[in-house]
C-alpha cells in the first residue's frame, strides 16, 4: 500500500514527465498498430483474391503453335504438377486512352469468371460480375491507376495490325498481373469479341513486338511438394521447356511480392522511424529518471531513513514509469483501429484490389513487450544510483565531497553576455543535454533520409545511376528497328540538342542457366551506367544485377548459358549495373548479342538530354525526316508526371509529412521535458540572476539559446550520419525494389531545411516553456 501511495504522489507532482512519457508512446503504439495491420491487411487479402480466383503456382504465356500436345502431356505427367489450366487469349503490342498510349503487353481473355468486381466508388465488391456485352471490356484494378481511366471511357486496344474500340464497363481484382507496377496485364472481354480476336491473330500474327493468339498456362503443384514456387517453375521448365518457349512467365510468390512491394517498402521506411521513436522513448525516460533521482536527493534519501530499501524505491520508478507507457500503447490503439481502413485504402489503387482490414495485434502486442522488456532494463541500470543514496549524505542535498561541476567551461565578456552565459550554462552541464543532443541527431538523420527519397524520385542523375530511364523524348514504334536506322535517329538527334544517354531497348525474357530473367537488349550498351566491371561491348558478354549475381552465385568472368525456344549461346559476365526493371531481377546484353538468340529488331527508342527544352525540337526534326504511321518521336520532357509516377510521389510526400509531423511533435516533448527539469535545478541561479539585473526576457533568451546550441550540435551530427548512411540504408530498404545502389541527389534546401526546422523548434519551444522564469523572485535566494 505504501508503494501505490508514493507511486501515486510521484505521479501528481510529476504529471508533466507522466504525460510526456504516456504522449511518447501514445503515437509510438499507434503508429506500429497502424503500419502492422496494413501490411497484414494487404498480405491476407491477397491470399484470399488469389484463392477466389483459383491462381496457379506459375503461368507461362506461350504463343499457341509452340504449346504442343507433347509439351501439355509432358506437363500433365510431370511428377510434381498436380494439374493445369490452359486458357486462350490474345497479346497486345499497344493500348491507348485519352491520357496515355501503353506499350506492354495485354493478355486478353474470354471472362469466364472467379473474379471480383470493384465498386464504382472502390470502397469494396459487388455481389456479383455481369455478363460483357459486345464491346465492352472489364480491366484489372491496377490498370485504373496506371491510365488514369474509368468506367464508361474508351480504350483502343492494337493487336497484330488491327485496331479494336472497347467500352471500359469496370475494374475486377485479377491478382496474379493486377497491381498497379506490373507492365504485363490480364484482362477481360467478351466470347464474341474474342472469337473475332482470335481469328484475327491467327491470321496476322506478328511476333516481333508479340503480339499473337496465345495460351495461358497455369501450372498447380502437388500438395506433397515442397518446392518454393520459383524452384518448382524451375524445374519444371528444365523438365518441359514451358518457361523457355513462353514469352514469360509468372509464379504467384513473384505476382504477390510485386503486387504489394510498394505498400511493404513505404511501411518499412515508416516502421523504422518508429522503431527509432521508440528508441527516443527510452532516451527520455533513462533521462527524466537520471535527473528525478539528482533532483530528489534529499527526499529519497529521507525515504531510506524511514525503512524503505533501495530496491522497493526503484520498484516505484519502474511501476511508474512503465505504467505511463502501459497507458500511452492503450490509448494509442482506439485511434489507430479506425484508421487502418483509411490507411489501407490508400494502396488499393497501386496493389489492384480491395484490402479487407486486419487487425495485428499480435504482432504489436510482441514488439510492444519487447520495448515494455528495454524500458525496464533501462529504468534498472539508470536507478542504480539509489543504491548510493545514504541519509547522512541526504542531509547535505547529496553533494559530494568534492564536487566539479565541468572540467570544461566557456568564458564570458561584456559583449553578448546573454548569449555567452548560455554556452557557460551548457558547457557546465553537458550531460544534462547530451539526450537532447542524440534526439535531435536522430530526427534530423530521418528527415534528410525522408528529403532524400522525395528529391530522387524527380531526379534524372539519381534515375539513371539507379538503373531507370528518364525519357525527354519518346519514339513510338509499330514495327522493328534495326542498328542502321537508329543510328540515323541518333545522328538527327544529335543535330539538335546534346544527349546524355540513348534509350534503344527491347525487354525480352530469356533463360540464364535454366533462371527466367529479364534482358533489357540494348544497341547503345556504352550508356549504361556500370557499377562494376564494364559494359557489354561485344556479342558473347552480358552485364547482370547484383541481385541476380546473389541469387545465380555468378560473378565477373564467370560463363552462363542464355537460351530461348530453339537458340541457345554462352556468355561471359563483363560487369555489374543498376536495374528497377523486374525489381533488379534483370541482365543485359547488346543487340549483337541478342541476334544470336532469334531477336530482329529493336522495339523501342528515346532520349534523355542535357537541355530538356530542346525536346520538342528533337521529336519533330526526326518526324520530319522519318515519321511514319509506324514510327513517330514526341516530347515528353513535360509529361513525367504520370499517374504511377504521381502516386509514388504522392507516397513519398505523405512520408515526409508523418515523419517532419512527428519529428516536430516528439522535439516539443522532448523539449519540454528536459527544459522543465533544467529549469527546476536552476532556480537559484536564475534567481541570482534576477537579483543582478536580468529581466525575465533576456533570461528566456539564455535558455533558448541554450537549446539552440543543443539544436545546432544535434543537426550537424545528424546531417553528417545522414550524408555517410542515407544511401547505405535505403539500399538495404529498398533492395526489394530492385534499388541495391540507392543514390541521392541532395540539394542544398534539402540538408539544410531539417536542421532549420529543428533548430528553429528547440529555440521557440525552449523559449515558450521557459515562460516560468516569470514567477522566480529574488525571495528565491532567502527560501534556497
Amino acid at each position: 500500500m505504501d508503494l501505490l501511495t508514493l507511486i501515486r504522489a510521484n505521479i501528481r507532482r510529476k504529471k508533466g514527465t507522466f504525460i510526456s512519457i504516456a504522449v511518447l508512446m501514445f503515437i509510438s503504439s499507434m503508429s506500429m498498430l497502424l503500419i502492422l495491420s496494413v501490411k497484414k491487411s494487404c498480405a491476407d487479402t491477397l491470399a484470399e483474391v488469389y484463392d477466389k480466383a483459383g491462381s496457379g503456382t506459375f503461368v507461362s504465356f506461350i504463343r499457341e503453335d509452340r504449346f504442343t500436345a507433347e509439351m501439355e502431356q509432358k506437363l500433365n505427367d510431370h511428377p510434381l504438377v498436380d494439374h493445369l489450366r490452359v486458357t486462350a487469349a490474345v497479346a497486345t503490342d499497344q493500348v491507348k486512352t485519352d491520357k496515355y498510349t501503353n506499350g506492354n503487353t495485354w493478355y486478353l481473355t474470354e471472362y469466364s469468371g472467379g473474379l471480383q468486381l470493384v465498386n464504382e466508388d472502390g470502397s469494396g465488391c459487388e455481389e456479383s460480375v455481369p455478363e460483357l456485352g459486345k464491346g465492352e471490356v472489364y480491366l484489372s484494378y491496377g490498370t485504373k491507376s496506371k491510365l488514369d481511366c474509368n468506367a464508361g471511357d474508351r480504350i483502343t486496344v492494337y493487336a497484330c495490325n488491327t485496331s479494336y474500340e472497347f467500352t471500359i464497363k469496370g475494374f475486377v481484382a485479377e491478382p496474379m498481373l493486377g497491381s498497379m507496377n506490373m507492365g504485363w496485364k490480364h484482362q477481360f472481354v467478351s466470347a464474341e469479341d474474342f472469337a473475332r480476336m482470335q481469328k484475327d491473330a491467327r491470321e496476322n500474327a506478328s511476333d516481333e513486338h508479340g503480339s499473337w493468339a496465345c495460351k495461358l498456362v497455369e501450372v498447380y503443384k502437388k500438395d506433397s511438394c515442397t518446392l518454393t514456387d520459383g524452384r518448382f517453375k524451375r524445374q519444371v521448365n528444365l523438365d518441359t521447356g514451358i518457361v523457355t518457349s513462353a514469352w514469360g512467365s509468372m509464379t504467384r510468390d513473384n505476382s504477390a511480392h510485386y503486387t504489394n512491394i510498394y505498400a511493404d517498402v513505404i511501411m518499412g521506411i515508416m516502421f523504422a522511424f518508429i522503431i527509432i521513436l521508440a528508441g527516443v522513448v527510452l532516451i527520455v525516460m533513462s533521462h527524466s529518471i537520471s535527473t528525478g533521482i539528482e533532483m530528489d536527493y534529499t527526499d529519497l534519501g529521507i525515504l531510506k531513513a524511514q525503512g524503505f530499501s533501495s530496491r522497493r524505491i526503484r520498484a516505484v520508478f519502474m511501476i511508474q514509469y512503465l505504467f505511463a507507457e502501459l497507458l500511452g500503447a492503450v490509448l494509442g490503439a482506439i485511434p489507430a483501429i479506425p484508421l487502418i481502413p483509411v490507411l489501407t485504402g490508400v494502396f488499393d489503387g497501386m496493389s489492384g484490389f480491395i484490402a479487407d482490414t486486419r487487425l495485428a495485434a499480435v504482432q504489436t502486442l510482441v514488439i510492444l513487450l519487447i520495448i515494455f522488456a528495454v524500458s525496464a532494463l533501462f529504468i534498472i541500470f539508470t536507478t542504480r544510483k539509489v543504491t548510493k543514496i545514504t541519509p547522512i549524505r541526504a542531509i547535505s542535498g547529496g553533494k559530494s565531497e568534492i564536487y566539479f561541476d565541468s572540467r570544461l567551461k566557456a568564458p564570458i565578456g561584456r559583449r553578448g553576455l546573454p548569449a555567452l552565459l548560455a554556452l557557460r550554462q551548457f558547457t557546465s552541464s553537458k550531460r544534462r543535454y547530451t539526450a537532447s543532443i542524440v534526439i535531435a541527431s536522430l530526427l534530423i538523420f530521418f528527415m534528410l533520409m525522408i528529403n532524400g527519397i522525395s528529391d530522387t524520385i524527380n531526379s534524372k542523375t539519381a534515375i539513371e545511376m539507379m538503373g531507370g530511364y528518364y525519357y525527354d523524348v519518346e519514339i513510338y514504334l509499330n514495327k522493328p528497328l534495326d542498328h542502321e536506322t537508329c543510328d540515323k535517329i541518333v545522328s538527327i538527334a544529335e543535330q539538335q540538342a546534346e544527349i546524355r544517354a540513348r534509350y534503344f531497348t527491347r525487354g525480352i525474357y530469356y533463360s540464364v542457366n535454366g533462371e527466367e530473367i529479364m534482358c533489357q537488349v540494348k544497341m547503345y550498351p556504352e550508356d549504361t551506367v556500370v557499377q562494376k566491371g564494364r559494359s557489354c561491348i561485344y556479342d558473347n558478354e552480358i552485364l547482370i544485377t547484383e541481385i541476380v549475381a546473389d541469387e545465380l552465385g555468378i560473378g565477373i568472368g564467370d560463363k552462363v548459358t542464355v537460351s530461348k525456344n530453339q537458340y541457345s549461346a554462352e556468355y561471359i559476365v563483363s560487369g555489374y549495373y543498376a536495374s528497377m526493371s523486374d525489381t533488379g531481377w534483370a541482365f543485359s546484353m547488346n543487340f549483337e548479342g541478342a541476334q544470336k538468340l532469334g531477336l530482329e529488331g529493336i522495339g523501342f527508342g528515346g532520349f534523355n538530354l542535357a537541355d530538356s527544352s530542346r525536346a520538342g525540337a528533337v521529336a519533330d526534326a526526326i518526324n520530319a525526316e522519318l515519321g511514319t504511321e509506324d514510327f513517330r518521336a514526341e516530347d515528353v520532357s513535360d509529361v513525367q508526371e504520370d499517374e504511377e509516377t504521381e502516386m509514388y510521389t504522392t507516397a513519398a510526400n505523405a512520408m515526409k509529412t508523418v515523419i517532419y509531423s512527428f519529428s516536430v511533435i516528439f522535439a516539443l516533448i522532448v523539449i519540454t521535458m528536459v527544459c522543465t527539469k533544467a529549469f527546476t535545478q536552476e532556480r537559484t541561479d536564475i534567481g541570482i540572476y534576477r537579483s543582478q539585473g536580468f529581466t525575465s526576457r533576456s533570461l528566456r533568451l539564455q535558455f533558448a539559446v541554450r537549446f539552440l546550441i543543443v539544436a545546432v550540435i544535434g543537426s550537424a551530427i545528424g546531417t553528417l550520419l545522414g550524408l555517410l548512411l542515407t544511401e547505405k540504408l535505403l539500399s538495404v530498404l529498398l533492395r526489394e525494389l530492385g534499388i541495391t545502389a540507392f543514390y541521392c541527389d541532395f540539394s542544398f534546401l534539402s540538408v539544410m531545411i531539417p536542421a532549420a526546422v529543428i533548430c528553429l523548434c528547440f529555440f521557440l519551444f525552449a523559449y515558450f516553456v521557459s515562460r516560468k522564469i516569470k514567477k522566480v523572485g529574488i525571495r528565491q535566494l532567502v527560501t534556497e
